[in-house]
């Protein structure tokens, strides 16, 4: 059975950055028990994966034997896409991250704990030959980036093992922790890593333990910031709520302006969707909404058995299969994942690839990424001067 903690990884950040998280969040409303969704239990499922084919212990080897012998969670099945996009690439990070620390000995799911209240599952702690170097690595398997750089919820875990007795003399002669995000996505590199030393550690956990004993006092004010996201609290935290009622004031928005009401339109955004989630929960809780209610999302008919159906449309003498089934060509990361493992050379189709932007985002002016230009902009100049 899983041990729940007060204070854990996932909520290392929000604890440091809002003490009174902790205090909100017990006076919400009860919500549905785990909050699953396909996205998280199939990251769960994949957790679950890295967790068998890491185990020493494990008879399963390969990610390939996994598939053969299936394996799913909550619904969630391992795929044979999910394998090549996900599995192997997340292997290959570990198999990386071994030769660079030098590994020796590994811990797969380690529960480390602070003391009662304090603690958590690390996904695999590791320590190198010379036993100057510890890893801590946390998969992440959903499409929001995750940096490795002062990642709270690595640094919380690191403190944790070293404090555990379980794993607390792998930290004596340590020199170096290498804390290290896997994470196989299109958007970046697969593998993300930082590195601190065993000061930054005793740092780290003088300005943690101080959050936790702010937590426990009733004075201590609500902060908002990054650590917002997923919190239970969200819906109804008075720095929220606050910024509903401002922005509900503004009586007209300028362009001189807009640098001062963006930040405050994305904690509305947040809020309003914390708000529908809260009220989405209490109904399917049965609590009444006064004006609201549930209803079926429209019904679509689903193959009930697909592989019976596949081989009738084989037989089919009338059905050609290019017009019952569906072929797609991969995307080029995908294609390239899968060169590699079939040691197949991807150069050449390198000509073939061309880089396209969708479009336009809208990010923070420190965004490491360079400014686009004001295609709109310039083509409005460009329609004026030759009107003149």
């Amino acid at each position: 059975m899983a041990t729940h903690f007060k204070y854990g990884g996932s909520t290392a950040a929000r604890t440091m950055g809002c003490p009174a998280w902790l205090r909100l969040a017990e006076t919400v409303p009860l919500v549905l028990d785990g909050g699953s969704n396909p996205a998280a239990d199939t990251g769960t499922m994949l957790h679950n994966c890295m967790e068998e084919l890491c185990d020493q212990a494990s008879p399963i080897e390969t990610a390939e034997q996994l598939l053969d012998k299936g394996r799913e969670y909550k619904g969630q099945h391992l795929t044979q896409e999910l394998l090549n996009d996900k599995l192997n690439p997340a292997l290959d990070a570990v198999d990386n991250l071994w030769t660079e620390t030098d590994l020796a000995h590994i811990h797969v799911e380690p529960l480390v704990k602070i003391d009662t209240d304090i603690g958590g599952s690390i996904d695999l702690i590791g320590i190198s030959k010379d036993k100057k170097t510890v890893l801590i690595l946390d998969y992440k398997f959903g499409h929001v980036s995750v940096s490795a750089e002062d990642n709270k919820q690595l640094k919380f875990y690191a403190l944790a093992a070293a404090t555990d007795p379980a794993t607390r003399e792998w930290f004596d002669a340590c020199e170096t922790i290498v804390m290290a995000i896997i994470q196989p996505n299109d958007d970046g590199e697969d593998l993300q890593t930082a590195t601190m030393s065993m000061d930054d550690l005793d740092t780290f956990e003088t300005k943690y333990l101080a959050a936790v004993d702010l937590s426990d006092e009733p004075t201590a004010q609500p902060k908002g910031g990054s650590w917002c996201r997923y919190c239970p609290a969200e819906a109804t935290c008075p720095v929220k709520t606050g910024a509903a009622l401002k922005a509900s004031r503004v009586n007209e928005i300028t362009s001189d302006k807009l640098a001062e009401y963006l930040p405050l339109a994305d904690e509305v955004i947040a809020w309003a969707k914390a708000v529908k989630k809260m009220a989405q929960e209490q109904l399917e809780l049965a609590t009444p909404i006064k004006g609201y209610k549930l209803v079926n999302k429209r019904a679509t008919r689903v193959w009930n058995d697909q592989n019976a159906v596949e081989d009738k449309v084989r037989k089919a003498k009338k059905i050609k299969l290019a017009d019952g089934f569906d072929y797609k060509l991969k995307s080029p990361a995908q294609l390239e994942k899968i060169c590699k493992e079939l040691g197949v050379d991807f150069k050449a189709y390198a000509p073939y690839i061309s880089s396209v932007s969708t479009g336009t985002t809208l990010v923070k002016e420190t965004d490491k990424r360079p400014a686009a230009l004001p295609i709109a902009g310039l083509e409005q100049l460009n329609q004026m001067m030759n009107r003149t």
